[in-house]
């Protein structure tokens, strides 16, 4: 063969496994002289080298190689082969190009591809292009004339489907898609892959389905009652997901037992039917249940376990769900610097979740940083996710950006604004029992906590909240005196070790900025997570004291 007559006796070419490499000058001198065939020429060899990619289930690279020959005919087989799977957000802007560009008369020959494309161009959050490709659907049904009715009412089940989520996340007027598609189809829907992410790459259910102030009862209630729907016409898309809503509900009422028995039913029915991302969703909780309890080594097995499933499987978008967990716990121990990479450096783009689930993302990122002291780029955050949680107007996450502001607006000696933030996230949780928020983040709150005891309408709930944060601090106490800690160092880093006992010595902030070479701003945030650590609550100079009293006893 040529190819072996140039292996043997050409340096610029290589053999690894029957794949041939070339040499960087030889790829250069090869693709110089390629762009100087004819057009039509580079356009069938694209096309070949894409039908190549498809027979290999290379998918993302053929969409690249069709789009290279302008062959949006293949591009749209490949949606219909691929159901868009291999897209994510980095994709987006060329698979909106590709749509745009194709030919009317080529998009009203897939019909199939159409309502795949709708669901897509929902998770890239333009809506506006997916009513249009509704519109098209139905256009090309009209035309087509060697579809049987049975095809077409298949197909306008599979826009039912895609359609519906132009109703995220209203469960009830999303469940009459649903319904409708279920009148429609003879067959599962082609719009969603059952082995898709229902999460959208969401650590949490309640999160995304959780929009009504007072009604998250009538929500689990309709969950509950539309899921079975939705079901039926998907093979089980997101078994369990009523389930994980319960359980974490109960979790955010402080309902442990209840919530730990509806997970365990959630994460049966999940693996039942291999959805990985509700198994996510149940882990993330369970992962909450452990650092009460103090068992970091549950936590770490159970998300060293799925990240290995995750890879097994290609399920590369639950490896970034994972990485928010993973960005939850460090933050809950006050161990910023053990987050991913990406996300401690602020790489937020470069997730592969999708947009319904970027206000999860970016509420757990928010804790990182109140976790790290970075208090004024947090606050500087508050408009954009402003914005970011009220598309759906996913309460939880807008009642975590509150209590986030209320801590470091408390941290910046602004508790005037700090109390507001505090008062308008109990306004919008309490109406529904919901108070874990704010004993996870107590230790920051307790001070601000005393100006609301005589005034608020629901001191109960102020009293149970300081309850369940003795558990959430007791856990996270064991956790880094178990797992973290070294002899005499209380969970404290070498640099924090040191500005405590510096501290503790009454040296203060622009002494021990001065000392250590530091600026005190930082010297500031290092004492804010040494406070945290330590457990030490209260005004700044009665902070200090108890800083002196731990110092002055002997080390463990």
């Amino acid at each position: 063969m040529l190819l072996d007559s140039l292996t043997k006796n050409n340096a610029f070419i290589s053999r690894t496994d029957n794949v041939y490499r070339y040499h960087l000058m030889l790829q250069q001198c090869t693709r110089h002289h390629f762009s100087q065939k004819p057009l039509e020429y580079q356009q069938r060899s694209h096309t070949s080298l894409g039908d190549w990619f498809m027979e290999q289930g290379d998918y993302l690279q053929a969409y690249y190689s069709y789009a290279k020959a302008q062959n949006y005919g293949k591009i749209l087989s490949c949606i219909e082969a691929d159901r868009c799977l291999s897209l994510n957000g980095e994709h987006a802007e060329d698979f909106f190009s590709w749509i745009a560009n194709c030919p009317e008369e080529t998009r009203l020959a897939y019909p199939s591809a159409l309502t795949i494309s709708m669901l897509a161009m929902f998770s890239f959050n333009n809506i506006p292009e997916l009513k249009r490709l509704k519109a098209l659907l139905l256009k090309s049904l009209d035309l087509n004339t060697s579809l049987s009715e049975e095809d077409k009412n298949n197909l306008l089940g599979d826009a039912e489907i895609s359609e519906s989520l132009t109703a995220y996340n209203n469960i009830s007027a999303m469940s009459e898609y649903h319904r409708r598609a279920c009148a429609l189809l003879t067959r599962p829907t082609y719009s969603v892959d059952p082995n898709d992410a229902w999460t959208f790459g969401s650590p949490s259910i309640l999160m995304m389905y959780h929009r009504t102030v007072g009604l998250a009862d009538t929500e689990s209630e309709e969950m509950t009652s539309c899921m079975p729907y939705y079901y039926r016409v998907t093979g089980g898309h997101g078994n369990g997901a009523e389930l994980v809503f319960q359980a974490e509900l109960h979790y955010e009422r402080g309902n442990f037992i209840d919530a730990e028995i509806a997970n365990k039913i959630a994460m049966s029915a999940a693996r039942r039917d291999r959805q990985y991302s509700i198994m996510l969703a149940g882990e993330f909780l369970n992962m909450r249940l452990e650092l009460l309890r103090g068992n970091f080594n549950r936590i770490e097995a159970g998300m060293n376990e799925l990240r290995e499933l995750f890879r097994r499987e290609k399920q590369y978008t639950l490896l970034s769900t994972l990485d928010i967990c993973q960005v939850f716990i460090a933050s809950m121990l006050a161990r910023p610097q053990d987050a991913p990479e990406w996300l401690a450096e602020g790489r937020l783009s470069e997730t592969l979740t999708l947009f319904p689930a970027m206000p999860m993302l970016n509420t757990y990122y928010n804790q990182m940083l109140l976790a790290g002291g970075e208090y004024t780029e947090l606050i500087a955050r508050r408009e954009e996710c402003q914005e970011l949680y009220g598309v759906f107007n996913n309460v939880l996450c807008i009642v975590w950006l509150h209590i986030q502001l209320a801590v470091a607006l408390g941290k910046i000696d602004r508790p005037d604004e700090a109390v507001d933030e505090l008062r308008a996230a109990l306004a919008l949780a309490l109406p529904d029992g919901m108070i874990m928020p704010f004993a996870e983040n107590w230790i920051w709150l307790s001070d601000l906590s005393s100006r609301l005891s005589d005034e608020e309408k629901h001191p109960a709930y102020l009293d149970e909240i300081s309850r369940l944060a003795e558990m959430v601090q007791s856990g996270r106490k064991k956790i880094l005196e178990t797992y973290f800690s070294e002899p005499g160092d209380y969970g404290l880093s070498d640099r924090e070790l040191e500005i405590a006992r510096l501290a503790s010595q009454r040296l203060t902030t622009a002494e021990i900025a001065e000392k250590l070479h530091l600026s005190p701003g930082t010297v500031q945030n290092h004492l804010s997570r040494i406070f945290s650590k330590l457990e030490i609550s209260g005004t700044g100079k009665n902070k200090r004291l108890e800083l002196e009293k731990f110092f002055a006893a002997p080390d463990p």
